[in-house]
């Protein structure tokens, strides 16, 4: 993987032939190897309760609209493939490939390959420096990984059961009980800063209710 790549980048533009889109909060955190991905919309409403299995309909709704994935980075000349190993949506019909090309060694254009869309990408300031990813779960868990830049962390947890053949996620819900539907929300990204050499705190997420929360840091993943 090109060292140049790594760090959290933040998506400052998404245009395709029926959509441009400024608004949509997204970070892309790269290692020398593994990649981590969130997308949340910036219309996602208050979310009130701290479980799934204690959301109305409606906010269960809201939640289908995020995006999300990690995995591994593969970068051959200006061709970036990113191959997803946890997803918040349903597998695509698409692979996630893209032309790459740098305008400045901090501001990054996407050029879709297999789909027609541009992309402007931004590295976020201070997470130059060390990169690693932290294999956190136990074999009888599902895939937990935490992925390290600079001073960012994002910690990225599949949900127990893979999802059922669907569009995205929005078409799941409309055929999807409550019960099933929070099943298949179950799955954790969050994205955050470390604070100091104990704790981080998490800034965006795919669970609302763990923004603002502070986590311990191991003694790996530390900045000392």
């Amino acid at each position: 993987m090109p060292p140049s790549y790594a760090g959290v980048w933040k998506r400052t533009l998404l245009a395709t032939p029926t959509l441009r889109d400024t608004t949509t909060r997204v970070f892309w955190l790269q290692t020398d190897l593994w990649h981590a991905d969130i997308r949340i919309p910036v219309d996602r409403p208050p979310i009130r309760g701290d479980a799934l299995n204690l959301l109305d309909r409606t906010a269960l709704c809201a939640l289908s609209r995020q995006q999300g994935f990690a995995g591994i980075t593969e970068v051959q000349g200006d061709i970036c493939r990113w191959h997803r190993l946890i997803d918040y949506q349903p597998p695509g019909r698409f692979a996630d490939v893209g032309r790459m090309r740098f305008e400045t060694p901090d501001r990054l254009l996407e050029y879709g390959v297999e789909q027609e869309y541009f992309e402007i990408w931004e590295r976020v300031h201070g997470s130059a420096g060390a990169s690693e990813m932290f294999d956190l779960a136990s074999p009888s868990q599902p895939r937990k990984v935490l992925l390290r830049a600079g001073a960012f962390l994002m910690l990225v947890q599949d949900r127990s059961d893979p999802l059922p053949a669907a569009d995205n996620l929005d078409a799941l819900s409309s055929q999807a009980s409550n019960a099933d539907l929070a099943a298949a929300l179950n799955l954790e990204i969050s994205f955050g800063r470390i604070e100091n050499a104990d704790f981080w705190r998490i800034e965006l997420s795919t669970l609302p209710w763990r923004e603002g929360k502070r986590l311990a840091l191991c003694a790996d993943t530390a900045l000392t």
